[in-house]
């Protein structure tokens, strides 16, 4: 399986309306529709941070307009489309767009699924705090980062990273290989930033660790958040993708599975 993994693409709310009313695609979606087409990929993996919080309910009819009907997509959210309201009110809004699309695969919803013999489990993630590089630090520290804007998360973070780890874990089947999809990084050697202020929240330190991957597979992880690229055995016996898009500048990667 040929999978091509995208994160962090920040698509303007312009550019998606102008996608799904007019078909029109702006410069920047016309550059991923390119690259999908280029890499003729047997599916797609979207690690979150792909639209607006206001535009969520339009998130499957926003890929499709960069990826044919036809190809299978692994979607995870990213912190950004959870800003503005409640973690629950997110994942509603995700749900109901689950019947339209049946080959859009969110997993923030399900957990995990199966591709091509590949067992794809994951979720946005977020942060359990195992990151901070100093004790006393708070998550209200931002310093231009802008996570305050999800309802309650100062009092929910540790239960919302809860909610994925557990979900993650009982998804994990023995005898194929796992690619972990994650928005948030599921290892502390996927960050990519030197230890800041930003580590705190950039996800866990050792994830992967807990969850019983079969040694006998060739796993991945895929992840995105920090907009640094990433990319190699940099977890031994894993293959890592951080994709390291940011604003209006693409990055991807291929991974054969």
């Amino acid at each position: 399986m040929k999978l091509l993994c995208l994160s962090d693409l920040h698509l303007r709310s312009d550019a998606v309306v102008e996608a799904i009313d007019r078909k029109h695609l702006m410069p920047f979606p016309a550059q991923i529709a390119a690259a999908v087409a280029e890499f003729s990929p047997d599916a797609v993996a979207v690690t979150g941070d792909t639209v607006s919080p206001a535009q969520v309910s339009l998130l499957s009819a926003t890929l499709r307009t960069f990826i044919p009907a036809d190809l299978p997509v692994v979607v995870t959210l990213g912190n950004h489309e959870f800003w503005g309201r409640a973690f629950e009110d997110t994942l509603a809004k995700l749900k109901e767009q689950t019947l339209a699309d049946p080959n859009i695969f969110y997993l923030d919803l399900i957990g995990g699924v199966e591709l091509g013999g590949v067992n794809f489990v994951g979720g946005t993630l977020f942060f359990d705090g195992s990151m901070r590089i100093r004790e006393n630090q708070r998550i209200d520290q931002w310093d231009g980062w802008q996570d305050w804007r999800i309802v309650d998360i100062e009092t929910r973070y540790m239960e919302i990273n809860a909610y994925y780890v557990d979900m993650i874990r009982s998804k994990m089947k023995p005898g194929m290989p796992t690619a972990l999809c994650t928005h948030h990084v599921p290892h502390v050697l996927l960050n990519g930033h030197a230890p800041s202020h930003y580590s705190f929240y950039t996800g866990m330190k050792d994830l992967v660790r807990e969850l019983p991957f079969d040694p006998l597979f060739n796993n991945c992880l895929i992840c995105g958040h920090t907009h640094r690229r990433v990319i190699g055995e940099v977890v031994p016996g894993f293959m890592g993708v951080n994709v390291g898009s940011d604003y209006d500048d693409l990055k991807t990667f291929t991974l054969e599975l």
